[in-house]
This record gives structure tokens, sequence and C-alpha cells, in this order.
């Protein structure tokens, strides 16, 4: 609940009320339902053409009849990336029954040209594409790929081959060289025969169709958050301010900032501060640089794709943060209703921690681009027991996260069980948007190039009216020191202001000079 020395907020106006609460859900969820819909029924993200290869090693575990040359053509930057990986037949000398890896050495030769389509098939040689002016990427990189096979599975997992997060070139030209197969010969050879695999190679990059789907979104959702924000007041006099329907149109849509900036910065609540902060790291959450990080390909998209995650980065731990400061301040029996000077200080371990959850998500991202930069046939999960900690350690953090929101929320439970409907349809949506962030962490649903469009436009759909919504509730009122319901608390009582609040915003009249807002 707001305090009556700051601005009175939609939420708690008199015409707000239970059916302002019913439409404002039922607009919030059927929104976000639609968009699901059309995130389901979205363009396929990923293209991918196939090829094949057959494979022989003998007792000595020396690779024989081991080459592959795949050629891919007409590439646009549209396209965003290529990412090559193979996978192996269970060879019919290792029984079935087994479960066993091993390392497999390969040489990795990549090159790129702008020729022309039909003068780059010519080119069947490497040497000859080079002498044609084709580039190359990698000169035959020696990798070692960890090979593993499932107890009863006809083919191992997928093993990556080479990656590139742009798309500088219109054609490329792999090859693929198998050489040592190292310890596959421990598991014997039935009949004393060679093992002989089929390996399945999968060339894959990004649709032109999602890439036109996630352009259209994205700068739909940074329009709208720049509408929220700055939407102009309409009500400024004339035969239109007569009518009612103008009226009440204005003053719906009326931009969040818009409405702040008309009042005093030392009005400004709690919620409202951190709104308008969230609004801003929003509309960069939503990528309005994804144009140049498309078309920019060589090392400007890079560069701005590296600064987009630092950005979206920032966005999901400031609103985390957001959350564990309200409920903590809404469980905080002694405080409520309380403003302390030194709110920092009080929530200098929730900041140091989502600091260190930023320094993870930044590092991890970097720590990857960086080898994949040097390396185009860099694989995270080849890292072995780095890799394992590492993705150990983001599980931890975010279980403690998970635990620390859930201490607060049962904490808390006392005011959150008296909330009236507009605040408790807050935590609702808080809540809500709580358990799929953290889902949404553990599915990686929110990389950068996700697997499904559902995966991109479900949680970016769900982030944008979950902060709009609170934008629209928390918005300071025209008239707010007559157009504030008492029936929701806000009264005087005993000196102080009492009433049931998300974020416990409310503070006694004797401290009300002295509060740093």
């Amino acid at each position: 609940m707001e305090n009556q020395s700051f601005n009175a907020v939609r939420i708690e106006s008199s015409k707000f009320g239970k059916r302002g609460v019913l439409c404002t859900a039922v607009m919030f969820f059927l929104t976000f339902a639609f968009t699901c819909v059309m995130g389901k029924f979205g363009p396929e993200v990923f293209e991918s053409h196939e090829g094949s290869s057959k494979l022989r090693i003998n007792r000595a575990g020396v690779a024989l009849m081991s080459t592959w040359v795949g050629n891919l053509v007409n590439l646009v930057p549209e396209n965003q990336l290529l990412w090559v990986t193979c996978n192996f037949e269970r060879p019919d000398s290792i029984n079935a029954s087994y479960s066993f890896d091993y390392n497999q050495e390969v040489y990795v030769t990549v090159l790129g040209s702008h020729m022309e389509t039909d003068e780059f098939l010519a080119t069947r040689d490497f040497d000859e594409a080079l002498e044609d002016g084709a580039d190359l990427i990698v000169a035959r990189k020696l990798a070692t790929r960890k090979v593993d096979f499932k107890a009863n599975a006809v083919e191992s997992g997928d093993i990556t081959i080479f990656n590139l997060h742009t798309m500088p070139y219109k054609n490329f030209k792999v090859k693929v060289e198998f050489v040592d197969a190292g310890d596959i010969d421990k598991y014997g050879h039935a009949n004393h025969e060679d093992h002989q695999m089929n390996v399945r190679f999968t060339m894959r990059y990004v649709n032109r169709d999602y890439t036109s789907f996630e352009f259209s979104w994205k700068y739909t959702f940074c329009i709208i958050t720049l509408v929220v924000m700055f939407f102009p007041s309409l009500n400024r006099g004339g035969l239109l301010s007569r009518s009612r329907m103008f009226t009440s149109f204005s003053l719906i849509f009326e931009g969040f900032t818009v409405r702040l900036w008309g009042t005093k910065w030392k009005m400004w609540s709690y919620q409202q501060k951190w709104i308008m902060v969230l609004l801003i790291q929003l509309f960069f959450f939503n990528d309005p640089l994804i144009y140049f990080e498309v078309y920019n390909s060589k090392i400007g998209g890079e560069i701005l794709g590296g600064v987009y995650i630092g950005m979206m980065a920032i966005f999901i731990c400031t609103l985390m943060l957001f959350w564990l400061c309200a409920l903590d301040e809404t469980r905080d029996e002694k405080n409520l209703g309380r403003r302390d000077k030194n709110g920092c200080k009080k929530h200098l371990a929730k900041i140091l921690f989502m600091g260190v959850f930023w320094v993870y998500l930044v590092a991890t991202y970097a720590h990857i681009r960086m080898q994949e930069k040097d390396d185009p046939t860099y694989e995270a999960a080849q890292e072995g027991d780095r890799f394992v900690a590492a993705t150990a350690f983001g599980g931890l953090l975010t279980v403690i996260y998970t635990l620390w929101f859930l201490y607060y929320t049962f904490k808390g439970m006392w005011v959150l069980c008296t909330l009236p409907p507009p605040f408790l349809f807050v935590f609702s949506i808080t809540f809500f948007t709580f358990a799929a962030t953290v889902v949404g962490i553990f599915i990686a649903a929110l990389y950068p190039v996700p697997s499904a469009a559902l995966d991109f436009l479900g949680m970016y759909s769900l982030y944008n009216l979950y902060i709009w919504t609170m934008a629209f509730v928390y918005a300071p009122l025209k008239n707010s020191a007559n157009d504030v319901d008492e029936k929701y608390g806000v009264m005087e009582f005993g000196g102080e202001l009492r009433g049931p609040s998300m974020i416990g915003d409310i503070a006694s009249q004797e401290e009300i000079d002295d509060m740093q807002l």
C-alpha cells in the first residue's frame, strides 16, 4: 500500500476496485496465452541439411575411409549462425547392451566464400577454392571429441564439429577427417572384425522466417515499452477534453514516465523507482539493436551481441533483486510501514548475491564466445570437469535464490494472506513470473538463440506484460489526494499509516521528513 505522503497510485483508486483487477488480470493472462499460441505455431528456429559418411576403425584404433566434405550455399545474414554436428551409429562389433564412450580425434577444415554458387560447388578441391578467393576459416584444426553411447542406444549423442555465431559468408565448405579413435579398442571386436560405423552430419542454421518473426516481435515490444513510458497526456483542454471517453482514454494510456515527471521526485514511491529502472532495462532487454547484430556480421555483430547479453543479464538480475527486496520489506514485521534510510545496507547481501549471479552469467557467456572465436571447433561440454563445475555453480545460485524467495514468501505470509484483491493480483503475477524465470533458467529458455519460437516469445512476452502491468497499476493518480479508497487500509491509526502492502511501503507520519527515498 502506498504512503499518503507519496503519490497515490492507480491500484489504490476507488475507481479501480475488483472490476479493474478482473479486467487487468484477464488482459494479462489472455495476452500471455495469445503470445504463447503464436509462439507454438511460429516458424521453426533452425533449418538443417544432413550428410553421411562411413567410418571404419581397425583393431589398432586407426580410422579408415574417414573423410567427409559438406557444402552449404546461398546463406544470408538472416541465417545468423552455422552449427555443424555429427553422431555415430553403434558398431555391430560392440554388444548393444554396453554403455561406453571413447575419444575420437578429427581434423576440421572450413572455407567461406562469396563466389557464385555454381562456381563454388565446382571447386571440389580446397586449394583450388582458396586460389579462387575463398577465405580459410579453420585450417585443419585437430579436435578431440568424446563419443558417448548409452546402453541399448542405436546412436551416440551429437558432438559439435564447428560453430560460427555470425554469417559473414554466402557459401561454406566443411571438411572432416577422422583419425585416431582412442581407446575404443578396449571394448573388443566381435569375430575380430574392424569397427564399422555410419556417421551422420547435420549442418544447422537459423531459419530466415524465424529471424523475421524475432525482429517483428522484439521491435513490437520495444515500441510498446516506449509507449508505456512516454505516451503523452492528451487531456490538454479543448473540445476533446469535454468527452468522457477521450478523457478516460488519456488517463488510462498516459505514459508512466510522463505521470511521474508531473510530480516531485520526493513523492516517488519505492515501487515507482523500481519500476522506472525496470522499464528502462526492459527496453534494452527487448534488443533494439538486433538489426545491427544480424547485418553487421564480422566484428560489430559480435560486439553488439555481447552487449545485448550483458543488458539481458542486468535486467533479469535487477528484476530478481526487486522481488527479494520487495518480499523482505513485506515480511519484516518490525519495520512494516517504515522506510529505512539505510535501505542499501539492509539489502547489501541481496545486492552482492545478484551481482555474483550477473557476473556468472556474463562471464560464462564471454568465456564460451571467446573460446569459439579463437577456435570455432570448441565445444563447452568437452571441457569436462570445468564444464560440470560451471553448470553446477549456476544451478546452485538458482537454487539459493529460489529458497531465499520462498523463505521471504513464507515469512511474509501473514501479510500476503490479508492483501486486498488489487495487491493480491500483483503478488500473483509476481509469483507466476518468478516461477517461469526459475524454470527458464534451468531449461535455457533465455539463451540468445532458443530451440523453439515458443521459448522466445513466451519468456519475452511474460517479462514485458509483467513490467507493463506493474507500470499501469503503480502509475500515480492525477488527483491522488482525493481518489484513494480507504477500504484498502490507508488510514491513520495510532499515529501511523497502516495497510497491507506487497512491499510494505508505508511510513509513520513522524518519519516522513527524515526519509531518504
